[in-house]
């Protein structure tokens, strides 16, 4: 029967296992990752910047409102978990100041220094409350975006009563048949440019 294993020897040598780690580190780590808030906030403003400029791709018809209603959903339910990720990461860099400062306080106080205190770092400034960034902006069919080319900002623009009586006229008169239930169509470059986002 084997006996215990034991501990693999630390990179330092010592044999012991420690893992040494100094204030001054834990407070350097603390200001990288107090700094990527910044970085994560850009790239939510810059993901919603993009996908502005693809407004109305789900095109019209009952099938794609209810994928434009899911994409709402899920990409809204996506920015609030991404803003409370902005959140947490604030909360890792404070967490190694105080840290840090709480070594230097226990060092200081099993090993008094005349004249001497410990040295205390102020908390990061983070952000501490998890941003808002709005909603994913909407692709269903039949609102003003404000990014629609001429066509289909006319074709918006025609009320909603009008498009009633419009459509079973297409419909039959026309004879453009199921057509007029789903017009316009889906626009599959902004939705793969969507995607791409």
């Amino acid at each position: 029967m084997a006996g215990p294993i034991a501990p693999a020897p630390s990179p330092s040598g010592s044999g012991s296992g420690a893992i040494d780690v100094q204030p001054s580190d834990l407070w350097s780590v603390s200001g990288r990752v107090a700094a990527q808030q910044d970085f994560l906030m850009r790239g939510a403003h810059k993901l919603l910047e993009e996908l502005r400029e693809y407004p109305d791709a789900g095109g019209a018809g009952s099938e794609a409102q209810k994928f434009a209603r899911a994409y709402k959903k899920i990409g809204d339910r996506w920015l609030e978990v991404w803003g409370r990720s902005v959140l947490s990461v604030g909360g890792v860099a404070v967490g190694f100041t105080e840290t840090a400062n709480a070594y230097t306080q226990a060092d200081a106080a099993t090993h008094p220094k005349p004249g001497t205190t410990a040295e205390q770092r102020p908390r990061p400034a983070v952000i501490d409350q998890a941003p808002k960034f709005g909603g994913i902006p909407d692709i269903k069919w039949g609102d003003d975006d404000g990014g629609d080319d001429i066509l289909r900002g006319l074709m918006e623009g025609i009320p909603e009563i009008v498009r009633d009586v419009l459509q079973p006229l297409c419909k039959h008169v026309f004879r453009v048949g199921r057509v007029a239930d789903v017009h316009p169509f889906p626009q599959q470059h902004y939705l793969n440019s969507l995607c791409h986002s």
